[in-house]
């Protein structure tokens, strides 16, 4: 278990932590020594993705209901939470071997 206020790694049996205060959530996070083994076509993903986010400055959930703002930034949430999950699981069986 990390200490208290502090979020661990999401590889297991990674030692390296963040602070919670930072918004790092225990196993929702990659430290760098493991966020560098993302494969090239990965990185390039993040790229594009990060690219969408700088155009899109407003949060979805300020948007009306329904609007097709809305359901824009929705789907690039959505996206985002994909290229999550793809990412750690990647990063994980990368560094486990």
């Amino acid at each position: 278990m990390a200490r208290s206020g502090r979020a661990r790694c999401a590889v297991p049996f990674c030692r390296r932590t963040a602070a919670e205060a930072d918004g790092f959530r225990d196993q929702e996070f990659l430290c760098g020594a493991h966020w560098r083994l993302r494969p090239p076509g990965l990185r390039a993903e993040w790229r594009e993705h990060n690219r969408k986010l700088r155009r899109d400055l407003v949060p979805h959930w300020r948007h009306p209901p329904g609007s097709p703002a809305r359901l824009a930034g929705v789907e690039l949430y959505r996206e985002h939470q994909d290229l999550w999950a793809r990412t750690r699981a990647t990063c994980i069986e990368i560094a486990m071997g």
